[in-house]
């Protein structure tokens, strides 16, 4: 990562925009709403909306600088907004209660902001500085939301629920403190503990990406590791759990001889010390996967797969419409796949799924074309990140809890503008040989 970024950016560059969409994303409580917009009307969610027409224009106007060949990131998103479309369109031709239709309604609003957060940031992040600062971002609040974590497990008490914004309404109770096996869950802004845990399980690959490269300030970001990596479990969750294996498991697979026996070394360290420090904690959480026959949330959710079968069989290819399947109407599914071909039909479901491999795909591309080893590792540690969100969405519906889907999104494009990137670097290197062996300019530049 080059030594010094700039607080500069280039002209037409969207990192700006960006960065205040993730301080609204991870600041804000995602229960504060614009009141006539429904659940879509977060203040981040309008800002992605308003990102769309942004990129829209910006993509008309001659001379826009935007790349107009194959972007693995917009055909990702795209066929996913497809899929969601049709189901829309076949949705709305059977008659409906009115509260699924404006469910439906306000996933329209949520697919606008999803694309337009997605489009912006593959196609308007200019340079690897621009990416690098956005990324940088992205941990520091994150650590935030992990001290708030902190804060809300020894006491308590959850700072988000003390916002007072004008002009914002609640659209449901902000999430208080619950327990499981004696020890509180906490959520901090995200809408509920297991979104919590897998939004940090996210971001934790990218956070020790800063740390092993940026060199100023290194203190920070092993800090803000160590912050993540210890409130992670604080949401005493399977799927965040499982996320931070995934991550590394993925993040393992990708590091040399000296930095797997440090890991292998740091690990078991890692849990001895969080044993210490909260007694309990470990073996709580070990039980989660261990006692999983008399779980029964588990139970819960092997007993939705009876019922789900039903709704499947009524529309199997395009699916009743994305954001009909209400909770309040049906029954809470707690996997995002099966409501995804519900919602969406085994086409929903495919782009689903395509969206997830062509994400990581990408960034495994990153990796490959990379002439340098802090983007080699980026490309890994980005890797890793949409690998948590996949296995993730088979224990929660995802897309339905704002700030996971938005930070998923925007991680999408960030591979996306990384890869086009990489691929204009490995084009330059083969149109001239003699700057192959050479540092990529555009990472210092």
């Amino acid at each position: 990562m080059s030594s010094f970024l700039p607080a500069r950016q280039e002209r037409g560059d969207a990192r700006g925009l960006l960065t205040v969409y993730a301080v609204l994303l991870f600041c804000l409580p995602a229960q504060l709403i614009i009141g006539p917009l429904g659940a879509s009307g977060t203040p981040a969610g309008v800002l992605g909306m308003g990102l769309l027409l942004f990129w829209l224009v910006v993509r008309m106007r001659p001379g826009s600088g935007i790349v107009t060949g194959l972007q693995p990131a917009r055909v990702a998103v795209g066929l996913l907004a497809i899929a969601i479309l049709v189901s829309y369109s076949v949705g709305m031709l059977q008659p409906l209660p009115a509260p699924q239709v404006s469910g439906a309604d306000r996933a329209m609003l949520t697919l606008m902001s999803w694309c337009g957060i997605a489009f912006v940031a593959a196609d308007l992040l200019r340079t690897r500085k621009s990416v690098e600062l956005l990324l940088r971002t992205i941990v520091i609040l994150t650590g935030v939301i992990a001290v708030m974590g902190l804060l809300q497990f020894a006491t308590g008490l959850n700072l988000a629920e003390l916002y007072k914004i004008p002009g914002l309404e609640v659209n449901y109770t902000i999430a208080s403190v619950t327990d499981r096996s004696s020890f509180r869950r906490v959520s901090a802004t995200a809408s509920h503990a297991i979104e919590y845990g897998v939004v940090l399980a996210m971001v934790f690959p990218i956070a020790l990406h800063l740390a092993f490269y940026v060199k100023e300030r290194r203190w920070l970001w092993w800090g803000l590791v160590a912050l993540i990596g210890i409130a992670s479990p604080m949401s005493v969750s399977r799927s965040a759990t499982l996320g931070m294996f995934v991550a590394f498991i993925v993040l393992f697979a990708g590091w040399n001889g000296f930095r797997r026996m440090v890991a292998l070394l740091v690990g078991p360290v890692f849990v001895v010390c969080l044993r210490l420090l909260i007694p309990g904690l470990v073996g709580t959480i070990t039980g989660l996967f261990t006692g999983w026959q008399d779980d029964p949330s588990i139970q819960g959710r092997t007993d939705d797969y009876v019922v789900v079968g039903e709704f499947i069989n009524d529309s199997p290819w395009f699916g009743r419409a994305f954001g009909t399947f209400l909770p309040e109407d049906f029954i809470t599914l707690d996997n995002q796949y099966l409501g995804q071909i519900i919602e969406t039909g085994f086409f929903g479901l495919t782009a689903l799924i395509l969206l997830f491999v062509i994400s990581f795909a990408s960034a495994r591309g990153i990796r490959a074309r990379a002439r340098d080893e802090d983007l080699r590792h980026l490309g890994q540690a980005l890797a890793a990140s949409i690998a948590v969100a996949a296995l993730a969405f088979v224990t929660f519906d995802g897309l339905g809890f704002p700030m996971i889907s938005g930070l998923l999104f925007l991680v999408i494009g960030i591979i996306g503008a990384l890869w086009r990137m990489a691929r204009r670097d490995e084009i330059d290197a083969i149109e001239d040989p003699e700057s192959a062996d050479q540092p990529s300019v555009r990472s210092s530049t």
